[in-house]
């Protein structure tokens, strides 16, 4: 099978012919080519002749199955309405802290609002435009091998990382929660035109939403709340322009009762194609409670700490271990816990995705 192939085939709950790999690949892609985000980006540029390097040899040179094509940050879009962000000059997860959110106060809003009307995903920010070269670099060269994934924040994470410290939205949503519904709505708008223009630039495959409030910061009433009528404009949007569905990564424990009923309602009325857990959610739970019981593809989970830290030897067990606990493994990808971490080396990461397609062969042994 090729690799879109094989995709296919999980999201129809048919065997492929091995277990696919689904990482999200963010700073590591930079670090495993041997460069510092600082070679790469800065807060007013992005050189997306390194990046399209850095992520063409990441896909190739590791062999995973579906890609997000290009490098991404939790700071895309914060400069041209205020915000600032740190680029870390060692080692770190990525551009997502120790800068400063424009909406410190609720009278920064209205100014905010304005420069939100007037923005343009393509070009307002310059390393969001750099970043869209990138996709279509890279969909120009593997476009017709490899699903292409456009990826953005959820609704209620886009308007944390955009507007607010993440203490004082949360505080927010007990204290002025039509104010924080304000912020989502505009911030779910800015969320799809992004989404859009990766589509245009070159994805090819289904939208990728990373929700880092999950049910680790709020409870699931407020995450029904705050979360679950943007994200079903969302999915509803990118069906209707690009008839492509929409996978989460969703934060926290959806094992107790009324997580998971959240969980019920993202799939069956928001209409969420497939779903990424953290490592607190073992792959048999995923194989019955997900995608025999929910009828929803799914990814088994392996902590990114295991990848980081190998060695390979124990990387193969790890994983030979997971996948004789999914059954017949129809439904079932492999993903790391959140992203892989920026100092995996790439010899571990591409252990991790060899022992997947070795010990994932269907049937299943």
């Amino acid at each position: 099978m090729t690799k879109k192939e094989r995709f296919q085939a999980v999201r129809e709950m048919r065997e492929p012919d091995c277990m696919p790999v689904w990482p999200s690949v963010m700073a590591q892609m930079i670090y495993g080519h041997g460069l510092m985000l600082p070679d790469v980006l800065g807060p007013d540029s992005y050189d997306s002749e390194k990046a399209t390097e850095a992520v063409l040899a990441s896909i190739k040179n590791i062999g995973y199955d579906v890609a997000i094509p290009t490098y991404t940050d939790c700071g895309f879009g914060l400069p041209p309405v205020g915000g600032t962000f740190a680029v870390p000059t060692q080692f770190g997860v990525g551009v997502c802290g120790g800068g400063v959110k424009p909406v410190k106060t609720k009278a920064d809003w209205p100014k905010v609002q304005k420069m939100m009307a007037h923005y343009n995903v393509r070009t307002s920010d310059v390393r969001m435009k750099g970043a869209l070269e990138v996709i279509k670099n890279v969909s120009k060269e593997l476009g017709d091998e490899i699903p292409l994934v456009a990826s953005s924040n959820g609704p209620a994470s886009t308007a944390l990382t955009l507007f607010r410290d993440t203490q004082a939205f949360l505080v927010d949503m007990t204290e002025d929660p039509e104010w924080v519904e304000e912020m989502i709505d505009l911030a779910t708008d800015w969320a799809i035109d992004w989404i859009r223009a990766q589509y245009e630039a070159g994805a090819n495959s289904v939208n990728f939403s990373g929700d880092c409030i999950g049910l680790e910061m709020v409870s699931p009433d407020m995450a029904d709340r705050f979360n679950f009528p943007y994200l079903c404009r969302m999915v509803e949007t990118i069906k209707k322009e690009f008839n492509q569905e929409t996978w989460i990564h969703i934060h926290g424990n959806l094992k107790t009762p009324k997580a998971y009923q959240h969980l019920i309602k993202l799939a069956i009325q928001a209409g969420v194609e497939g779903f990424h857990f953290d490592e607190r959610h073992p792959p048999e739970w995923v194989k019955g409670q997900v995608v025999e019981k929910l009828r929803r593809p799914a990814c088994i989970i392996t902590h990114g700490d295991h990848i980081h830290r190998g060695p390979p030897e124990k990387i193969r067990e790890d994983v030979k271990t997971q996948i004789s606990r999914v059954g017949d493994g129809r439904g079932i990808m492999m993903a790391p816990s959140c992203q892989i971490l920026p100092a995996t080396s790439n010899e571990n990461f591409r252990a991790w995705v060899d022992a997947t397609h070795e010990y994932g062969k269907y049937p299943l042994q």
